[in-house]
């Protein structure tokens, strides 16, 4: 099955692989980072490393260090996804004057103190 970009007109050319929305193509997974990725702004919010915290994902139960959560920034946020079953713990906006921070996939955050 070939894709095509929305025209069914004679000639129309194939998109390429970066002409592709963040659905990705038939066969292929959604590129992802790890939880390394989303430290950064949310040591803006929060003012401590998120990399070594657990969590407990409320879809599945798996507690898990952040590190270790699927990342997905190639939209109009960030996406953190339990690495496990692969539901949403995380979806953080940042706009120019606000955050907007989804937490709602998380039941729990263990956060150390010491580090």
């Amino acid at each position: 099955m070939s894709a095509n970009n929305g025209s069914d007109s004679p000639g129309a050319k194939e998109p390429s692989f970066d002409d592709l929305d963040i659905a990705g193509i038939e066969g292929n997974s959604i590129p992802h980072l790890d939880g390394n990725a989303v430290a950064g702004q949310l040591w803006e919010l929060f003012r401590f490393d998120i990399v070594a915290a657990i969590g407990r994902c409320r879809h599945c139960g798996a507690v898990r260090v952040f590190g270790e959560t699927m990342v997905y920034v190639d939209a109009p946020g960030i996406v953190v996804r339990c690495a496990s079953c692969e539901g949403v713990l995380l979806r953080l906006v940042e706009t120019p004057t606000q955050y907007w921070l989804d937490v709602s996939g998380l039941s729990h955050l263990q956060i150390d103190r010491e580090g």
